[in-house]
């Protein structure tokens, strides 16, 4: 059976970040590509976040990483109708020295352009076990 698109998206999008915090690429077009224009974000510790700054992080943590595994887990849809899509997942970093897991909650608007037809447009991170 084949995935969602957005869960296909949330996956991909991770895998990125991981290939991209162990410094395995420096390209982060689709991380572009698929952040809204107005996206943003609360981290688990509740700091909110406009895009410039999330993308600023992201590209400050370049290879900050030998160790990082990063898995998205118990992906649920939340809501959803033909302008919004909402779902929620687990996400699990695996360090060598550490695991730390977050309840996510994505808002999603269809984007034709997107590689998955989604773009980001908020997340909300609050830490499970940290």
């Amino acid at each position: 059976m084949t995935e969602p698109a957005w869960k296909r998206e949330i996956i991909a999008l991770h895998d990125l970040f991981e290939t991209y915090f162990l410094g395995e690429t420096d390209d982060l077009t689709r991380v572009d590509a698929v952040l809204a224009a107005d996206f943003s974000m609360v981290g688990p510790d509740g700091t909110s976040s406009i895009r410039a700054e999330v993308m600023a992080a992201i590209t400050a943590g370049h290879g900050h990483s030998s160790s990082l595994t990063i898995n998205t887990l118990d992906h649920q849809l939340v809501a959803s109708d033909p302008a919004m899509l909402i779902a929620e997942y687990i996400e699990e970093h695996v360090l060598s020295d550490r695991t730390n897991r977050r309840r996510s909650t994505v808002v999603f608007t269809p984007d034709e352009a997107a590689p998955h037809g989604l773009v980001w447009r908020r997340v909300q991170e609050t830490w499970l076990d940290h």
